[in-house]
C-alpha cells in the first residue's frame, strides 16, 4: 500500500480532481492549505517588512489517498505528463509524491 500526496495551488485544484477521477482513484481526501514562499528566483523575501508579508503566502490544496502501487504509479505518470504539457516555464507545477505505508491497523 502506498500513500499518494499531491500539492497544487488553488487555481489547479480542479485539474487535480480531474486527474484523480480519470485515473480511477476511488477515494481521496483534500484540504486547503496556506503555503509560504520565502524566496523568489531573484532574491530572498524580507519577512520583517509587513508590506511584503501578504505576498509570501500561496493558497494551495493538498490531496492524499491510500492506494495500491499500480494506481499510484499511473497517477504519478499522469501528473508528470500534465506538468510537461503546461511547459517548463510554469511557475507552479503540480507536485506528487509516493510514500510507503509500513503498517496500518
Amino acid at each position: 500500500m502506498k500513500l499518494l500526496i499531491i500539492l497544487s495551488i488553488e487555481e489547479y485544484a480542479d485539474e487535480v480532481r480531474r486527474i484523480l477521477v480519470n485515473q480511477r482513484i476511488p477515494i481521496y481526501s483534500e484540504t486547503e492549505i496556506k503555503g509560504c514562499r520565502c524566496d523568489t528566483k531573484d532574491k530572498a523575501v524580507d519577512l520583517t517588512n509587513w508590506f511584503a508579508n501578504t505576498d509570501t503566502t500561496v493558497y494551495s490544496h493538498l490531496f492524499f489517498a491510500f492506494q495500491d502501487e499500480t494506481l499510484v504509479e499511473q497517477l504519478l505518470s499522469e501528473v508528470d505528463h500534465y506538468n510537461r504539457m503546461q511547459g517548463e516555464d510554469q511557475p507552479n507545477p503540480l507536485h506528487a509524491y509516493q510514500l510507503n505505508v509500513e503498517k496500518s491497523v
